[in-house]
């Protein structure tokens, strides 16, 4: 992902003294369409959410204190330490192997655990891979330090608007996202918008999932 691309396109002017960022995570559940098309599920947040209002967004959500604790089972170790990798230049990155899989281990079980409470699905952890990590620059009265997942789950796969947080939700191919948003028949947020079209950028998730696996921290201006 190109930081400068990011921090080039259009931003509210900023003015809010600075307040610390919050670790999230948000998980990109994505899928090729007949055609071809690849699609994204995303919900419609409700207006009256006080952050992200009436934008389209991907689910997730801040960790919660269980989400430190939590203990995968022996089978996903392998995909903590294939996360271990990935998120090794963010500030989930440690030169304590112990602590950098605490982290990673909390991060996933976030992105897990907002999927499941936002759409009623459970993701298995092997189909979640580090995407990508945004953190809020200074100015916003709310900011986060968030953790992106790409995850590719299979056709069976049926999540549902189950969240009070969104009005609904559903699977959308990309070009029409950022269609509607060029339109102004919908929101996004600057972060959405990016990671939308970088993934376009892309022509099928074979393509996607062959890129480098470490991932660039993206630090907003």
């Amino acid at each position: 992902m190109d930081e400068k691309k990011f921090n080039s396109m259009a931003r509210p002017e900023l003015t809010h003294p600075y307040v610390a960022s919050k670790q999230a995570a948000s998980v990109i559940m994505l899928r090729q369409a007949t055609g071809g098309k690849l699609e994204v599920y995303v919900q419609h947040r409700a207006t009256t959410m006080d952050f992200a209002a009436g934008a389209v967004v991907f689910p997730g959500g801040r960790t919660d204190a269980e989400d430190s604790v939590f203990k995968f089972e022996e089978d996903a170790q392998p995909v903590l330490l294939e996360h271990v990798h990935g998120w090794q230049r963010t500030s989930l990155g440690s030169n304590n192997r112990d602590r950098a899989l605490s982290n990673s281990s909390m991060m996933l079980r976030t992105g897990l655990r907002e999927v499941e409470e936002e759409t009623g699905v459970g993701l298995q952890p092997h189909i979640l891979r580090p995407w990508g990590n945004l953190i809020t620059p200074v100015g916003y009265p709310k900011r986060f330090d968030t953790f992106f997942f790409l995850a590719t789950p299979d056709d069976d796969v049926l999540p549902e608007n189950i969240t009070t947080e969104a009005v609904s939700a559903d699977w959308h191919s990309i070009e029409s996202i950022l269609d509607d948003a060029e339109a102004e028949r919908l929101a996004l947020m600057r972060p959405t918008k990016f990671l939308l079209m970088d993934i376009l950028e892309q022509n099928t998730i074979d393509d996607l999932l062959s890129r480098d696996p470490v991932v660039q921290p993206i630090r907003g201006l």
